[in-house]
């Protein structure tokens, strides 16, 4: 009976903390055996597809913003600035990204030391000619994300930011902006096209994950972070 008793405990010690970690499941990698059945699954109409020929990798550590940013602006059928070393071809870049109007708000200078809050993200978009809305990540749910994403991120003219605190999210490094590019319903997970292609591959992350992600608070701003919805 001791025998029986002392293998029952050790059953229990084991299957603990095998339980908690199968509660929230690791990122699934771009190149992993799980992200290429994953990304066989992205939907045709999916934002991936409009997205991936213009994703950009942030040029500093800092300009995370400007580039998931100008990955978005590229992708929309709307009027591009021209950048002297691209003339005459029209092209969103991270140094034209910085127009008068948009050095009211923010200044490169002020972006290479801090990066760019939610906030500044919108004013910022708006001056380049396109709608921007903000989503403060403690005012949305897990169900309401989900809700959101989900139409967000096929091809209805619209496009989404996220601005989530990496070690919230099982990465090393602090605040964060990337772009959003397709759900999926399998494994409810959303696609992170990481503009820091430097540090990480694009990544499959769970929504209930992502959730307590963008919920945590920017130190610049005082205000959760979040998602911004960017359209014509």
């Amino acid at each position: 009976m001791k025998i029986i008793a002392h293998f029952i405990l050790l059953a229990v010690l084991f299957s603990t903390p095998l339980a908690s970690q199968a509660a929230e499941p690791a990122l699934i990698y771009w190149n992993s055996e799980a992200g290429k059945i994953l990304r066989a699954r992205i939907p045709a109409n999916a934002d991936y597809w409009q997205l991936s020929p213009w994703f950009a990798e942030q040029i500093n550590q800092t300009y995370c913003a400007v580039a998931s940013a100008i990955t978005v602006l590229n992708s929309m059928p709307i009027k591009k600035p021209v950048d002297p070393v691209y003339a005459p071809n029209a092209y969103f870049t991270q140094s034209n990204y910085f127009t008068p109007e948009v050095v009211k708000v923010i200044s490169p200078q002020t972006v290479l030391a801090q990066g760019m809050t939610r906030d500044e993200m919108v004013q910022t978009l708006l001056r380049q000619g396109v709608k921007a809305t903000s989503i403060a990540g403690d005012s949305i749910d897990d169900k309401a994300l989900r809700a959101l994403l989900q139409k967000a991120l096929l091809d209805d003219g619209q496009f989404v930011m996220v601005n989530y605190l990496r070690t919230a999210v099982g990465q090393e490094g602090g605040g964060h902006w990337s772009v959003l590019a397709a759900y999926d319903a399998q494994s409810d997970s959303v696609l992170i096209l990481d503009v820091a292609k430097y540090m990480y591959a694009p990544v499959w992350v769970r929504i209930s994950t992502l959730q307590k992600a963008i919920a945590t608070v920017d130190s610049t701003s005082n205000k959760a972070r979040g998602l911004v919805v960017v359209s014509q």
